[in-house]
């Protein structure tokens, strides 16, 4: 499961940083993968916490809307 939370983590961070305001398809994008997150168990979310703090990335989880 943490292989597959830092996976995730790495592939959105990617895609926020590579996105420019003016493409809608990867703010779309971000926007689903935020709101199926949102459905994850708690074991879950603690989960994606730990791993996106494990990468250096604390405000992940915050602005993926799981906190």
């Amino acid at each position: 499961m943490e292989f597959l939370a830092r996976t995730l983590i790495l592939a959105c961070k990617h895609i926020n940083d590579q996105s420019n305001s003016d493409s809608d398809a990867d703010v779309e994008l971000l926007e689903a993968i935020a709101a199926e997150l949102g459905s994850a168990s708690d074991a879950e979310k603690q989960c994606l916490v730990k791993s996106a703090k494990l990468l250096g990335y604390e405000a992940w989880p915050e602005e993926m809307g799981i906190l």
